[in-house]
């Protein structure tokens, strides 16, 4: 990415922002516009002001692409792999991460269309959706082993538990191949801390994701019994010297290997990353470094092989 200049691209159309430092800026110090293809796009101004009337039309039709994607059977997941640090051969499982096609063609991310689903009309649990998908491809090939991400809401609301929790107990053979990533954007306490215990006793097996941020925090950790605890990349890319002679990513994943038998650190996207991680105690990895997000193949794979193809 040249000039920290990041780009957000929907269907025929790219919206650019330039970023400097910690603002958002353009050239002109008043709102414009450019035609890309047949999708007009809307640019902050220099102050970060914009005009709500165009941005709300913009943010219609982002949710309209969103919609009708959807509903054209666009969403799907593809997975990525947590290696051992010590020979990344080996690989724990790989977890499933939502994208979503649209009309173009062009594949999203989650983080550029997540945001939008609470706006839509209607309910949609992307966690439902996922769920369901992730399920699926362990029924049709018994050699893989996949994650999930759930929600703490989800955990917390009794009538999205109870949906959930129905869909693990109708195929508990699966249970044992599951690794439920549990997503702390809200504290992990009272009721969901029984049901994540619920979860568990299934026989699947769970991991605090992010750790180290937002709500996944040592105290929060401390309240529930997990197999495998992430530790949040931003511990990895920014690693700060302790006065003790160890460093924080060393502290985060002994803090994390008191709770968990096994220590992801996320995130790994260079050689000298995962040798931090590896000299930190971590028990396996996690990134663009080891292996890229890749889809699932449509064919049976071979016992004791992960059938994936990378994408870029």
């Amino acid at each position: 990415m040249k000039g920290n200049s990041s780009y957000f691209e929907l269907g025929a159309g790219r919206w650019k922002r330039r970023v400097l430092g910690t603002r958002s800026h353009i050239s002109s110090p008043l709102a414009s516009f450019s035609d890309v293809g047949s999708f007009s796009v809307f640019l902050f101004a220099a102050d970060g002001g914009l005009m709500a009337d165009r941005a709300n039309r913009t943010g219609r039709g982002h949710n309209a692409l969103i919609s009708k994607a959807i509903a054209k059977g666009g969403l799907s997941f593809v997975a990525q792999r947590i290696h051992n640090v010590e020979n990344a051969t080996e690989v724990l499982y790989a977890e499933g991460l939502a994208r979503l096609t649209d009309a173009e063609g062009v594949v999203h991310t989650a983080g550029s269309f997540v945001p939008q689903l609470g706006r839509l009309n209607g309910r949609f649990d992307l966690d439902y959706r996922v769920l369901d998908m992730v399920l699926s491809a362990l029924a049709a090939d018994a050699t893989l082993i996949l994650g999930c991400n759930l929600s703490v809401a989800n955990l917390s609301a009794s009538d999205r538990f109870a949906d959930i929790f129905g869909r693990l107990t109708r195929q508990p053979e699966l249970a044992a191949r599951l690794i439920v990533e549990i997503t702390e954007t809200y504290p992990l306490i009272g009721s969901a801390v029984d049901r994540l215990k619920m979860i568990r006793g299934l026989g699947c097996r769970v991991a605090i994701d992010d750790f180290g941020t937002d709500f996944a925090t040592p105290a929060q950790l401390l309240q529930v019994s997990a197999d495998i605890v992430k530790i949040d990349a931003a511990f990895v890319r920014d690693i700060r010297p302790g006065r003790d002679g160890r460093d924080s990513l060393y502290h985060m994943v002994g803090f994390a290997s008191c709770i968990a038998p096994q220590v992801v650190v996320e995130g790994i996207e260079t050689e000298t990353q995962l040798d931090a991680a590896r000299s930190s105690g971590a028990t396996h990895g996690q990134g663009f470094f080891l292996s890229k997000p890749a889809v699932l193949p449509q064919f049976t794979q071979k016992k004791g092989e992960f059938g994936l193809r990378e994408v870029g």
